[in-house]
């Protein structure tokens, strides 16, 4: 009965929705799909919800809701239609989800679950997940590890192909893996360890298929070795793929590397936290590769601006743009007009719009009302 209560508020509460209106068709080539993954321990969140989100007004409308515990982060496929997502638990119940999504009916089917944590495996807590349609993996922080699962025809059932445990590398380290994104060729998997202050490469074998014992990764070396205690966690490619940029959550620094053939040269290096708190979150290039964007939580949370060198790929600060609390995810929508922040610990998605000549953001004050939204996720 409460949650009941609380989904008819969510419909009123977003800017500008009515019941009526809730479940209707996208209507305009503005208007974008707009999935939300949140944490549902001690919240009365269902888990994944889907808007309707108008990339020209910054309008957004409430669609519907799928039942998953703790989806922290989640991605859609097209082919076959599903959503992907993981249950960021350590109580044994950790998993990788697969629920089918017609994109037609914009309705979510039945979720099949995998598990990745048992009490042998140490995959407890995977907060990142990536897919290329084939295979699908999870980083797995408290559990130090990576899960690799191939992925049926029908995209319905994962099968653990693989499961990559790392060691600490100094005598006060622990690996915490929690992020894992292909190079822009294809060839290899970039993995950040927050514990280790490390990045690892593993080959990505584009041989391997779901049928088959071939592994889907291979060759694990080290491509990054940071200043101890500054946590690499999440990092992005220019739109040329010659550069990327790294968030580290512990140092609050932002580090850019030169991408050359699987190797990481770095380049620069800027203090992105404007005070010491240690909880630096995400990072993101706006779509036309001019400006990048960084998070950060637990004091003066915000989201730092800078200006991008194209041709060296080197960075300038050219603000900082306060938001509600513990900004931990945000996404820019495809026209580059607004950019949207996951603001947890306040229950709200903010909507900002942002001067694409400047960069800088201005809050349109169209929040979303949401219990503890932590992931979004944009597609046509």
């Amino acid at each position: 009965m409460k949650k009941n209560i609380f989904l008819s508020s969510l419909i009123f509460l977003v800017s500008p929705v009515s019941p009526s209106c809730a479940t209707t068709a996208k209507t305009s080539t503005d208007e974008l799909s707009m999935l939300i993954g949140t944490y549902t321990e001690e919240s009365s969140s269902d888990g994944i919800y889907l808007f309707h989100f108008n990339q020209h007004t910054g309008n957004a409308q409430l669609v519907t809701s799928a039942k998953i515990g703790n989806p922290s982060f989640l991605t859609y496929t097209r082919h076959p239609d599903f959503v992907y997502s993981v249950s960021e638990l350590s109580n044994g119940q950790a998993a990788a989800n697969a629920t089918p999504f017609d994109a037609t009916t914009e309705k979510f089917g039945t979720t099949r679950t995998t598990l990745t944590s048992t009490a042998s495996s140490g995959a407890d807590d995977p907060c990142n997940i990536w897919t290329n349609g084939r295979f699908l993996v999870t980083a797995n922080y408290s559990g130090g590890s990576l899960s690799a699962f191939a992925i049926s025809d029908s995209g319905a059932t994962l099968k653990l192909r693989q499961f990559i445990r790392f060691q600490k590398l100094l005598d006060n380290s622990v690996s915490h893996i929690h992020c894992a994104r292909p190079t822009p060729d294809g060839k290899y998997l970039l993995v950040t360890d927050l514990g280790n202050d490390c990045i690892y490469r593993f080959t990505i074998n584009s041989e391997s298929a779901a049928d088959k014992t071939a592994p889907f990764l291979s060759d694990q070396r080290i491509v990054y070795n940071g200043p101890q205690g500054w946590g690499p966690r999440h990092f992005v490619f220019s739109s040329d793929n010659q550069f990327i940029y790294l968030i580290n959550e512990k140092g609050g620094t932002i580090v850019v590397f030169r991408y050359v053939n699987g190797n990481l040269l770095p380049v620069q290096h800027v203090l992105a936290e404007e005070v010491p708190a240690h909880g630096s979150a995400d990072i993101h290039l706006s779509p036309d590769g001019h400006f990048l964007y960084a998070s950060h939580r637990l004091k003066n949370d915000g989201i730092s601006i800078y200006r991008v060198n194209k041709a060296n790929g080197l960075i300038r600060k050219v603000g900082y743009q306060r938001t509600a609390r513990h900004p931990r995810n945000f996404a820019l929508t495809p026209n580059g007009r607004f950019l949207l922040v996951a603001s947890r610990d306040d229950n709200c998605i903010e909507v900002y719009r942002r001067n694409r000549r400047t960069g800088l953001l201005q809050n349109a004050h169209q929040n979303i009302s949401l219990p503890k939204p932590v992931c979004i996720d944009f597609f046509k």
